[in-house]
């Protein structure tokens, strides 16, 4: 059952004189946040029902669920998407919350690495779901195009017209073609623009090394990275590499679960916040 999101918050930035207000949905004020960080063509509500079971427990914490610069509710300027400038939405609005949890989602993932790299005093733990790491762009090319849609998805020409016919000739379709995910997920595929799209993929994904964003990273900082071995969309030895490299990471395997781990294996995420959270607690406590 799900339960309302008790406060919307509007934060408005101002960079080369565009504004742009960035929607997050919260529940009641706990000291501990959980902030939720969706993926490429995501909104809030692909966290939704699950953050509703959390706040609905006897655990005690914040819920933040964000809805990204150009998908959702956030507004859609008519720019460059890079991972700066969805860093700078992101700081305008998360910088009310001093101890955070992020859980991030692909697209959410790259963001919540960069994001606690550059504020590390407020980010307690990461939890990256189906993190994309290519390094570069022709190793993100080499991986994709292994099947034939791969192909599609590597040129920004046919990227952004599968996106503006998505939207305007499928998109009313899409919660009874897409059975992987809940109908209203499916139904926020249409929630972008083919800009906010393709340049969020091509800056933040295809082109940017996370590598850099991984090394700046506090030491102590706990990052548990959980990943399929299926996952056709995010390499496995990608992350596998990037995690090796950090002894305060940590992988966590499953032998199936594709791209959408938040959905195909829901007891396994949840036990993993669930674990990270009571760490998160216990550390809390000792300095009290």
């Amino acid at each position: 059952m799900m339960i309302p999101f008790s406060q919307e918050i509007n934060i408005q930035i101002d960079e080369d004189r565009l504004r742009a207000p960035l929607k997050i949905d919260a529940t009641v004020r706990e000291e501990l946040c959980i902030v939720f960080l969706h993926g490429l063509g995501g909104t809030h509500r692909y966290w939704q029902s699950g953050a509703a079971s959390l706040q609905s427990s006897s655990i005690k914490v914040r819920c933040v669920l964000v809805d990204l610069l150009g998908f959702g509710d956030s507004p859609k300027p008519w720019c460059q998407y890079t991972l700066e400038r969805h860093i700078q939405a992101l700081e305008l609005v998360l910088s009310q919350f001093s101890r955070m949890v992020i859980v991030g989602h692909s697209l959410g993932a790259a963001l919540a690495l960069a994001y606690a790299a550059r504020h590390p005093e407020s980010v307690r733990r990461l939890i990256l779901i189906s993190l994309p790491y290519f390094s570069d762009q022709n190793t993100a090319y080499r991986w994709l195009r292994r099947r034939p849609s791969g192909w599609m998805y590597t040129n920004m020409i046919t990227t952004a017209l599968a996106c503006i016919f998505t939207r305007r000739i499928v998109g009313k379709l899409l919660p009874f073609v897409i059975s992987s995910v809940p109908k209203e997920v499916a139904r926020d595929l249409v929630k972008h623009t083919f800009l906010s799209s393709t340049s969020s993929l091509w800056n933040v994904l295809y082109r940017y090394d996370l590598d850099k964003e991984a090394n700046a990273v506090a030491q102590n900082l706990g990052v548990i990275c959980i990943h399929a071995k299926d996952d056709a969309s995010a390499p496995l030895f990608g992350v596998s590499q990037l995690v090796e490299r950090h002894e305060t990471w940590e992988l966590v395997v499953l032998e199936q679960g594709g791209h959408h781990l938040w959905f195909s294996q829901t007891q396994s995420c949840w036990r993993i916040i669930n674990e990270c959270i009571a760490q998160c607690e216990s550390m809390g406590s000792n300095h009290n």
